[in-house]
C-alpha cells in the first residue's frame, strides 16, 4: 500500500479569495480547518485506521488482502479519483460503522461530480456462490493486474460492517470486463453487516449482490444507469427496508433478480439457487426507463412481501424466462401483499400471465393507477419515501417475522410508512 500524506493542510477562506468556493462541498473540509490529506493506493496488508480529520483520496485500486481490517471511523469521507476503488478480498474485513450524525461518505474526487467517476466498493467473500465450482468464482469487475476469487462454503462468513455509509458517483466500467456496480457483494456471508447504506448516481447497476447469504437492512439507492438492486448466483440472505428510485437518470430496472438463461452460470443451475425473504421494499421508477420495475429471470426463487412498485412508465412486474415461470408457479418465487401503482402494471408472456399471477386473490396483492402509489413528489433534489396521508399502502400489510432480524412493527406496505425517521439526517442526493 503506498499512503502519501499532504505537508500543507487547505484553508478554505484562502481558496474562496482564488475563486474555488466549491472546495467545501466536494472535499468536506470545513472553512478555516486544517486537515491532512491522505493518498492510497495498492494493497493493505495490516490492519489501518482511516480517520475523520483526515481527507483519504484513493489514487488507484485499494485491496484489503486476508487477515487485515480496514477501520473507517465515523464521519470521514473518502474520495476516489478516476481509477479509485477499494476491493476487501475473502478473509480481510471492513469496519465502516458510521452514524447518522456522522455518515461515512465514498464519493468523487471530481471537482464537477459525475456518476461512473470512479470504480465503486467491492465486498468478495468466503460464502457459496451458485453454478461455482466449491461456491468459488474468480472476480470477473477488476482492473487489470487485480485478482480475487470470491465464494467458498463459509455460509456464516464475516466481511466486516458498514453502517450508515454513502457510496456516490461510481460504478466506472471502461476497460473491464464486466460492471462492478456502485457496491457489489460477492460470495458475502451471514456474519457481515450491511445496515443504512445509501448507493447514489451510479453509472451501471447499483447494488449488486452476487451469490452469498448476507442480509441488508435500511438500503437506499437513487438515481442509477442500469439496474438498482440486482441479485443473481446464489443469493439467500434477507432484506427490509429497501428503497430504489431511479429519478432523474434513465435506467433500466428497480430489481433485477436472476441470471438469463443464455448465461453459462445461470442462476438456478447449481443447488442453492438465490432465495432471498424479502419485506418492505419501495421501487419508484420513471417515465422512459427501460424495463419493467422489477424483473424475475433465470432461476431465481424469492419470497416478497409488503413491496410497493410504483411510477413505472413502462411496466410494474415482468416474470421472464421458463425457469422463473415455473418456480414462480410452484410457489418457489413468490410476491405477496403488495401493491403495483403503475401506467402498466404487469408483463404478460405468451405461454405465462404475470397479471393472472400476481392478482391471484391467495396472494392477497393490489394494483393501483400511477397516481394512486401513495408517494409523494420528489421536490428541489430530495427524495421522500413517506407516504401521504390515507395512501393505500399505509393498510393491508402483513407483518414481517419477529426472528431477531426483521422489525415486525412493520405493518405498512413499501419501505417507508407514514414518517422514514430511518433514511432521513445521513442520506443526500447531490447532482454533482
Amino acid at each position: 500500500m503506498r499512503v502519501r500524506p499532504a505537508h500543507l493542510g487547505v484553508i478554505l477562506g484562502a481558496l474562496g479569495s482564488a475563486g474555488v468556493t466549491g472546495c467545501a462541498s466536494v472535499f468536506g473540509i470545513e472553512e478555516g480547518v486544517l486537515r491532512p490529506i491522505v493518498e492510497v493506493s495498492g494493497s493493505i496488508g495490516k490492519d489501518t485506521t482511516w480517520y475523520a480529520d483526515q481527507t483519504t483520496i484513493l489514487t488507484g485500486f485499494v485491496v484489503v488482502e486476508a487477515g487485515a481490517t480496514l477501520t473507517i471511523e465515523p464521519g470521514t469521507k473518502i474520495l476516489a479519483q478516476m481509477e479509485g476503488g477499494l476491493l476487501v478480498k475473502p478473509g480481510a474485513r471492513i469496519v465502516a460503522r458510521g452514524t447518522k450524525e456522522a455518515p461515512i461518505v465514498f464519493t468523487s474526487a471530481a471537482s464537477e461530480r459525475a456518476e461512473g467517476d470512479w470504480r465503486g466498493v467491492i465486498l468478495c467473500g468466503r460464502a457459496p456462490i451458485n453454478g461455482a465450482p466449491s461456491g468459488m468464482r474468480p472476480m470477473d469487475v477488476l482492473p487489470p493486474g487485480i485478482q480475487a476469487t470470491c465464494g467458498g462454503t463459509a455460509e456464516d462468513d464475516d466481511s466486516g460492517v458498514l453502517e450508515f455509509v454513502r457510496i456516490e458517483f461510481a460504478g466506472r466500467n471502461k476497460d473491464l470486463p464486466g460492471s462492478p456496480g456502485g457496491f457489489r457483494l460477492e460470495g458475502v456471508g451471514s456474519g457481515t453487516v450491511v445496515d443504512h447504506v445509501q448507493v447514489h448516481r451510479t453509472e451501471s447497476d447499483a447494488m449488486d449482490l452476487r451469490g452469498g447469504t448476507v442480509s441488508v437492512k435500511h438500503i437506499l439507492v437513487t438515481m442509477y444507469e442500469d439496474d438498482g438492486f440486482d441479485w443473481a448466483l446464489g443469493w439467500r440472505g434477507k432484506g427490509q427496508f429497501i428503497g430504489v428510485v431511479m429519478g432523474n437518470m434513465q435506467g433500466d430496472t428497480g430489481i433485477q433478480a436472476g441470471q438469463g438463461t443464455s448465461d453459462a452460470e445461470i442462476d438456478g443451475a447449481g443447488s442453492a439457487p438465490s432465495d432471498p425473504l424479502l419485506y418492505n421494499v419501495t421501487l419508484s421508477g420513471m417515465e422512459d426507463q427501460y424495463g419493467p420495475n422489477i424483473k424475475l429471470r433465470g432461476g431465481t426463487r424469492g419470497r416478497m412481501f409488503d413491496m410497493l412498485v410504483a411510477r413505472a412508465g413502462t411496466s410494474g412486474l415482468g416474470i421472464e424466462e421458463a425457469p422463473a415461470q415455473k418456480n414462480a408457479n410452484e410457489g418457489l418465487l413468490d410476491i405477496q401483499h403488495s401493491i403495483f401503482a403503475n401506467d402498466d402494471n404487469f408483463v404478460d408472456e405468451p405461454n405465462f400471465s404475470a397479471s393472472d399471477w400476481a392478482m391471484d386473490p391467495a396472494r392477497n396483492n393490489r394494483a393501483l393507477s400511477a397516481s394512486e402509489s401513495g408517494l409523494p413528489l420528489f421536490t428541489n433534489g430530495a427524495i421522500y419515501l413517506s407516504l401521504v396521508t390515507g395512501a393505500e399502502a399505509l393498510s393491508g400489510a402483513v407483518a414481517p417475522p419477529d426472528d431477531g432480524f426483521f422489525d415486525p412493527s412493520a405493518l405498512f406496505v413499501g419501505a417507508c410508512g407514514s414518517v422514514c425517521p430511518d433514511f432521513e439526517g445521513w442520506t443526500a442526493f447531490p447532482d454533482r
